[in-house]
């Protein structure tokens, strides 16, 4: 059994203010190349941040970036490279740690006591106080999506199309409207605390939550 709660607004808010305030630097930095548009999904979105107390790894963050490169100017890699160069040089100046890259995002980590960053690869077993994904999309209508991906045996980036989600909005409606949310809440943390299958993101439990309670109501 896991060990997961819910992270309180009071806690995580003004980590989602520092956030935003990189990202609005960033976007300073990159307006004479292109602009972006970030928004936060999962359980940020929704208020329903969690985090395991027995673990390293703290709480996470979601964001999708989506550039405004109509004419395809840039390359995936060259989107993707000049991105995670610029979150750097952001962090590098005020946070002192850089961004990892991985297959679909790419990825910044604070830990509980902030590293220099010329120590950052000394970090094993420090504890994470919170993360941010940061998945590089383009939106193609309202079920799809393309993401870009990062080959690390290639070390080719691509895109990619994915599914936008589970088109959960009208059983998420429902439950809001008949005041459901804080039973959601419970089943969504069961479920969390209760999953044996590493393969199984919170997304996909959010999802079960969603249509188990929806059904048993509607």
């Amino acid at each position: 059994m896991n060990h997961f709660e819910y992270v309180s607004k009071s806690k995580y808010m003004p980590v989602k203010k520092e956030l935003i305030k990189v990202i609005n630097q960033v976007q300073d930095e990159l307006r004479e190349k292109f602009t972006f548009d970030y928004k936060f999904i999962g359980s940020s979105s929704r208020n329903m941040i969690t985090y395991d107390p027995k673990t390293n790894k703290g709480y996470d963050f979601d964001i999708n970036i989506e550039v405004n490169d109509f004419d395809e100017y840039y390359s995936a890699k060259e989107l993707k490279e000049i991105l995670m160069n610029t979150f750097n040089k952001v962090l590098r100046s005020n946070y002192h740690f850089p961004c990892q890259d991985s297959t679909r995002v790419f990825t910044i980590k604070v830990y509980e006591e902030n590293p220099y960053w010329k120590n950052i690869t000394n970090l094993k077993g420090t504890k994470i106080k919170y993360s941010c994904d940061f998945a590089i999309v383009n939106t193609i209508n309202d079920y799809q999506q393309e993401y870009i991906r990062f080959n690390k045996n290639t070390h080719e980036y691509s895109w990619q199309m994915q599914c936008k989600g589970y088109l959960l909005s009208k059983k998420e409606a429902y439950i809001k409207k008949n005041k459901l949310t804080n039973e959601l809440r419970k089943i969504y943390l069961d479920k969390k605390n209760f999953n044996t299958n590493p393969n199984k993101k919170s997304r996909a439990l959010y999802a079960e939550a969603i249509n188990e309670l929806y059904n048993a109501h509607h």
